[in-house]
């Protein structure tokens, strides 16, 4: 009978404790889900803004014209700090180029470029108003001719960058040396739970 009400007064107390065991485990366990969820979600971000920008360039291959050049572009950095690194962020593009005669080629480019990609907004959503030219921009006695588009995608931060003859800015080659070069960098951006690609 004594034994008996010890164990009553004991099963309580045995209960709370398996009860927060049970708590702790189903903690941890959920914790780990939500990382495992969220690292998916992630990396399927990066892979939705990749295939945004492969369809649109194919769209402005298929539409404008095929470029002379081009490069895709996939890497991750970190920025340094002053006891650590800082968080990893991860970038992914297109870069390609075409020779043109003057600045007002180039400009009817721009144009034709923004229509193609104003075609897909379901997979580039507009962040801010257009750029309406090629703008030239002094800086230290160097003149910039440039036009830059802010969309989001997927839930990164992209731009669009137009750039005509400025040789400090542009990255690839055109085939006729006797033509200026007009340059677009289509370019997305976020935060990364993993390195999904080359640290730059």
């Amino acid at each position: 009978m004594i034994m008996a009400n010890k164990s009553a007064r004991l099963w309580p107390l045995r209960h709370k404790l398996f009860s927060v065991f049970i708590l702790i485990v189903l903690v941890v366990a959920g914790f780990f889900v939500y990382q495992k969820i969220a690292l998916e979600l992630n990396r399927q971000g990066f892979k939705q803004a990749r295939s945004a920008i492969d369809t649109v360039y194919a769209d402005i291959v298929a539409k404008v014209g095929p470029p002379d050049n081009s490069k895709r572009v996939n890497d991750c950095s970190r920025p340094n700090e002053e006891f650590d690194q800082g968080p990893l962020s991860c970038s992914i593009g297109t870069d390609f180029i075409y020779g043109v005669s003057d600045q007002n080629q180039a400009n009817d480019l721009f144009k034709q470029i923004q229509g193609v990609i104003a075609q897909h907004p379901s997979l580039f959503h507009l962040t801010q108003a257009l750029d309406t030219s090629i703008k030239d921009t002094l800086v230290v006695n160097t003149y910039y001719h440039s036009a830059q588009d802010y969309y989001n995608t997927a839930g990164m931060d992209c731009s669009i960058k137009y750039t005509y003859d400025t040789a400090r800015e542009i990255d690839l080659s055109i085939n006729d040396p006797t033509k200026k070069s007009f340059e677009v960098n289509i370019d997305c951006s976020g935060w990364a739970k993993a390195q999904y690609y080359p640290l730059n």
